[in-house]
């Protein structure tokens, strides 16, 4: 019988389901999805000349697809897959709109189209929002960047130039890996692999060796090995999680910051590990001249970079009002200035070492770490 009254509730509850798909119950439908990739000739520098493919999904339903291409510059097209002429430099936020005839849907899409100055000069300046890099150049002209090419991250937040032999080397906390590149992002490689959450890295050229933070210690390692597993412990137990690393060569020290507090020097012979600024919760640190400057956490969306001396006295305010903790601090010696990223804004900014003239920089569109300027 128990059998018997399973076998008629399931027939019940199967005429229930057909009769509701039998009366037609309302399914809504596909939502549009605007989206369109572009190819730039000319090695991307003006004039240079864009094809605009458009990817858009618009599912049968929604009716007729009309679509609106704003090209950044004043200039527009309704065809579906345009082709169009910058003649002039810059970063354009071309639009893509799309709307349906029944659905009655407007939907939108940006990317930036950066159209590269083939006479522009300047000082290189890098950075990364974790899964890319980008260039740029600081001179008299608006700031524009670009992804360097053949580079693919997953959770990059610092970098170091090697200014002698012009490679960049790039940390990626998910991969544990530090990886090496030209600086036009070529020749793309594994330096080492099978690290510990590496972030902050700094280069001792008299000692040929790349040192690097790991979850809680300092490691480094020769330059010139090309084994990919070559590593030495150079600072351990450090517990609170280190994060910027920066070199001191007049004086053969290295300094390093703690995301849970502390910031520590070590004489690069090994000896003499000191703890400078106990109580500091620090995501970056760079060495200009005589002093260090670094981002400390006050509060939660409260970051400031200030200074100090290199025994940790004298500290001075350089910023205020900074939304999460910075990852690299960039500096620029022909101008005497230093950047940094607020990853709440995506802004990059600087101002003068002492604080002064505190400006934007660049508004990028992601995150804003890593800083380097090749000087």
């Amino acid at each position: 019988m128990k059998n018997i009254i399973i076998a008629i509730l399931f027939i019940g509850f199967g005429s229930i389901f057909q009769s509701c798909s039998d009366d037609g119950f309302p399914v809504p439908p596909a939502s549009t999805v605007p989206q369109f990739t572009y190819t730039i000739d000319n090695n991307e520098f003006a004039p240079a000349m864009v094809i605009f493919t458009n990817t858009s999904i618009v599912p049968a339903t929604v009716g007729e697809a009309r679509f609106y291409w704003n090209f950044g510059n004043g200039d527009s097209s309704v065809e579906e897959n345009p082709t169009y002429t910058y003649t002039e430099p810059g970063a354009y936020q071309v639009k893509l709109v799309v709307t349906t005839s029944i659905s009655l849907e407007v939907k939108e899409t940006t990317k930036t189209v950066v159209i590269k100055d083939p006479n522009a000069v300047g000082i290189p300046i890098y950075y990364t929002d974790g899964s890319a890099v980008y260039q740029g150049l600081i001179n008299n002209q608006t700031a524009i960047f670009a992804p360097l090419s053949g580079i693919t991250l997953q959770a990059s937040y610092e970098m170091v130039l090697d200014t002698l032999t012009n490679k960049l080397y790039i940390s990626d906390l998910d991969t544990g890996k530090i990886y090496r590149a030209n600086t036009d992002g070529s020749e793309f490689e594994d330096f080492r692999i099978g690290l510990d959450s590496p972030i902050g890295m700094a280069i001792d050229y008299s000692g040929n060796k790349l040192y690097w933070s790991t979850s809680n210690s300092i490691q480094r390692t020769d330059l010139s090995s090309t084994d990919v597993n070559a590593k030495e412990d150079f600072a351990t137990g450090q517990v609170n999680d280190p994060e910027g690393v920066s070199i001191h060569f007049a004086s053969g020290k290295i300094f390093w910051g703690n995301y849970d507090g502390g910031i520590w020097s070590k004489n690069l012979d090994g000896t003499n590990e000191t703890l400078i600024l106990p109580d500091v919760e620090s995501g970056s640190i760079i060495v200009i001249n005589d002093r260090i400057y670094y981002d400390e956490y006050v509060a939660s969306g409260d970051i400031r970079i200030k200074s100090a001396a290199l025994d940790g006295t004298n500290v001075t305010t350089i910023a205020t009002g900074i939304g999460r903790v910075v990852y690299g601090i960039g500096y620029d010696a022909s101008e005497n200035k230093i950047y940094w990223g607020d990853r709440s804004t995506d802004a990059m900014m600087r101002a003068n070492l002492d604080g002064s003239n505190t400006e934007l920089y660049y508004q990028a569109t992601s995150d804003t770490r890593g800083i380097v300027i090749g000087n």
